[in-house]
């Protein structure tokens, strides 16, 4: 088998002198051209030393000394003929160079008794049995190589500590230094010349040189040490300021000690030094921190701890004996231990997402007071990660959200009682508004009759448009309050529909013409000629601002006249801003009363209230409306001067116009009985005598014939047993209201092909009534008071088998 050969390092060239001496002693001694000293590893027998011999090593099972560690200590092999061995015939070095032919050879041990290799002297013919005397040398042999064996080791040893110093000192910045008392010599490692600002071997360093590097502050302190130890012998620790050669300030950590001869005089001081500064800032900083931490922990109402995986807390902010009643000291276990059991899988699920997500988790649960009580918390959660970016612990702030708990429930079940007023007021307002409009409907309904009656005397004339104007300025009332009330529910919404503006226009100023006749006021309407002829707007809500506008400049003005001047300019997002002033020669508005007019229930002077009467709502109305719709409303005026009240809204210019529906209802015109309806026979449910009285009164004057009945069984009753083209249907009705009866009777017609219109004619009039009538199965809505224009126009279009889109129009 060939031979394996290493190289051995040249940092064993003292320990290899040694050895080579003694294999060269042994040579000498036993008078042989060859000698080695071996050292066995895991696979190889190491030459040490050897005499004649080119090869460092062999395979450790080939090799002799294989088979004296085997022996064990004290153990000889002596070989007289190695071709004439059984064990060594075919051994590399008998059969190769160097033709081995005799051995000798002894185990050497370590002083403990550890075999570790082994010596031998070899001769190349064939040798006689050592003599006893030989037996024992080569034993001596064995053991002083033994021992330079336990030496080299120890020299090895030795040098890698020396080496891992080094590296120590490269890694942490530690310096050594030493000081020979005697001859004053200052010895420094590299790393010390470094921390000075210096090149290694710079300068040859001096006992002066060294305390003149320190802060003059810390010099004194330096010197002190250093003499203390040299008197006392005592070592000494420090952490000083230094200033470098290259003028940086490094805070220094030292550790000295003394070296004694026999006498116990002090004949050295040695020791090491390390550059802290970075760390000083930092445990500064961290210190710093800490505090702050600590301080921000212990002084806020929170509760802040730290969970470790395995559920167990290392810290928790003694606001937690507050917020439970525990102190950190008297908690033990697990954290969830304090935790409502109910909740303790949410608490966990919330720690597991923290830490899945690396995203703060928020939580509100349940925890346990220390006397049994239940305590509402919120909890956010948040994993810590180190730099391997594994979760150490999760970061748990705790806030008590009991009294925000309670305040939620006050605030739930404040909103409860506020919402159960809003449908109190609701149905108050909803229930005065049917009580008001149901006398109102005949006392309106049957003036305008007389008013149209030719044989009624002047004197008496002048009672009726009496009764007429009152009737209607108690149903402006009562339809502002209507409207304010919405408008603070925000249950208003626009309706935007085409319209031509000269109609909307003309209308409004039809209807205040008769007041301003009866004044002796002008009335002049100003449209601009730029104006677009039609617009697409909520034209109902434009026509009551507009209203409201005029009204009010017809009342307080005693001489002189109301200007409608309608206008406006294209703005930039292609709509055209309608402008809409009103002015007057009345009695003007005050600088400082002009900001409260449209504030709900205000007027520039209580005392107008009395004089001109008014509820304080229409201004009010007036801008909420306009602001919904996105514009702007305003005043200008001067006391005694008059004033103009205008507003802007930006509309869509152009549209579809609705049919004559749509003008027929909107009741702007006078209307004579439309053609097609003489003859068809209307039904009437009403509870009031009064309304049936004055509804057919005006049926009749259309030519229509009409039975009325007194509530809804009784006309689901006649609509078995009569004939009739349509029926008005009111809703509140003793013994069947007008919802059920509309029920039964389009159950009645299902399947037969057959439907009768119905029509609410009612005073529900709220948004939310409207919808509950039309759900029923009923066709349509009018409301009272009846106008009778408005009555006409939807018995125009629904007997003439009409549907509720072409109305709308």
């Amino acid at each position: 088998m060939a031979i394996v050969v290493t190289q051995t390092g040249s940092g064993e060239t003292g320990g290899r002198d040694a050895f080579d001496r003694l294999t060269a002693v042994a040579c000498a001694a036993f008078d042989t051209p060859h000698a080695m000293i071996t050292v066995l590893d895991d696979d190889l027998a190491v030459f040490r030393a050897g005499v004649g011999l080119d090869e460092t090593s062999v395979p450790r099972l080939e090799s002799v000394s294989h088979v004296l560690v085997g022996m064990g200590p004290g153990a000889v092999v002596v070989v007289e003929d190695a071709l004439a061995h059984q064990d060594f015939c075919k051994h590399p070095m008998v059969v190769g160079p160097p033709y081995v032919r005799a051995f000798l050879g002894a185990t050497v041990c370590t002083p403990d008794g550890a075999p570790v290799g082994a010596i031998g002297v070899m001769d190349v013919k064939p040798r006689s049995a050592p003599t006893e005397a030989q037996v024992r040398l080569i034993l001596e042999l064995a053991g002083l190589a033994g021992q330079l064996v336990e030496h080299a080791e120890a020299m090895r040893q030795e040098a890698a500590r020396l080496e891992t110093l080094r590296l120590a000192e490269d890694m942490v910045g530690v310096g050594r230094w030493r000081y020979e008392v005697t001859s004053g010599d200052v010895s420094w490692s590299d790393e010390i010349y470094r921390i000075h600002g210096v090149a290694p071997g710079a300068f040859s360093p001096s006992l002066e040189d060294v305390f003149g590097h320190y802060h003059a502050d810390d010099r004194a302190e330096i010197q002190r040490l250093v003499e203390r130890a040299l008197q006392t012998g005592e070592g000494y620790s420090f952490k000083l300021r230094l200033i470098g050669t290259d003028e940086v300030e490094r805070v220094v950590a030292a550790e000295g000690a003394t070296e004694r001869d026999a006498t116990g005089r002090v004949v050295a001081l040695f020791g090491v030094l390390q550059d802290v500064t970075e760390r000083e800032r930092l445990l500064r900083a961290a210190q710093t921190n800490e505090r702050r931490y600590r301080l921000l922990a212990e002084n806020t109402g929170d509760v802040i701890t730290r969970v470790k995986m395995d559920g167990s807390s290392k810290y928790i902010s003694p606001a937690i004996q507050q917020l439970l009643g525990w102190t950190f000291e008297e908690m033990s276990g697990q954290s969830t231990d304090y935790v409502h059991p109910e909740d303790g899988h949410l608490v966990l699920g919330a720690i597991g997402k923290a830490v899945k997500t690396g995203e703060p988790t928020r939580l509100e649960h349940r925890a346990v007071h220390k006397n049994g009580s239940v305590v509402w918390v919120e909890c956010t959660f948040k994993a810590l990660r180190d730099e391997n970016g594994h979760v150490d612990d999760v970061v748990v702030v705790i806030r008590d959200m009991t009294q925000r708990k309670a305040l939620e429930a006050e605030v739930l079940e404040a909103k409860e009682t506020a919402e159960a007023a809003a449908r109190v007021k609701s149905e108050f307002l909803a229930n005065m508004s049917h009580e008001l409009r149901t006398p109102l409907t005949s006392v309106i309904g049957f003036s305008g009759l007389l008013q149209a009656s030719e044989a009624l005397p002047d004197e008496e004339r002048v009672y009726v448009e009496r009764i007429a104007t009152a009737s209607e300025a108690l149903l402006g009332v009562i339809n502002d309050i209507l409207d304010y009330s919405k408008l603070e529910a925000n249950a208003i919404e626009m309706d935007p529909e085409p319209f031509q503006v000269a109609a909307l226009v003309d209308g409004a100023a039809a209807i205040v013409e008769g007041q301003c006749v009866a004044k002796g006021l002008s009335l002049k309407v100003v449209v601009d000629a730029a104006m677009p002829e039609v617009l697409t707007g909520d034209a109902g809500r434009l026509r009551q601002v507009m209203l409201n506008f005029l009204s009010n400049a017809v009342k307080f003005t005693g001489k002189g006249g109301v200007t409608l001047r309608v206008g406006g300019t294209p703005d930039s997002e292609g709509r055209w801003r309608l402008r809409v002033a009103v002015t007057d020669t009345g009695i003007g508005i005050p600088a400082e009363k002009i900001e409260v007019l449209f504030q709900r229930f205000s007027q520039a002077d209580a005392s107008t209230t009395r004089v001109y009467g008014g509820t304080g709502l229409g201004l009010a109305i007036s801008r909420r409306l306009i602001e919904i719709m996105g514009g702007e409303i305003g005043v200008d005026s001067q006391p005694g001067e008059g004033a103009t009240f205008w507003f802007e809204a930006p509309l869509t210019e152009g549209g579809a116009m609705g049919g004559a529906v749509g003008r027929l209802v909107s009741g702007d015109e006078d209307l004579a009985a439309p053609g097609g309806m003489d003859g068809r026979r209307i039904l009437m449910a009403d509870d009031a005598p009064g309304n049936r009285e004055l509804v057919s009164a005006i049926l009749r004057g259309l030519g229509l014939e009409i039975d009325t009945v007194c509530d809804g069984a009784e006309a689901v009753q006649a609509m078995q047993t009569g004939t009739y083209d349509l029926v008005l249907m009111d809703v509140h009705m003793p013994v069947m209201d007008g919802l059920t009866a509309t029920r039964e009777i389009r159950r009645m017609q299902a399947g037969t092909g057959h439907r009768t219109p119905i029509l609410a004619l009612t005073a529900n009039v709220q948004a939310d009534q409207v919808a509950r009538c039309l759900d029923s199965g009923m066709d349509g809505h009018l409301a009272k008071p009846i106008q009778i224009p408005e009555l006409a126009g939807a018995l125009a279009h629904w007997l003439a088998g009409g549907d509720p889109a072409a109305l709308a129009s």
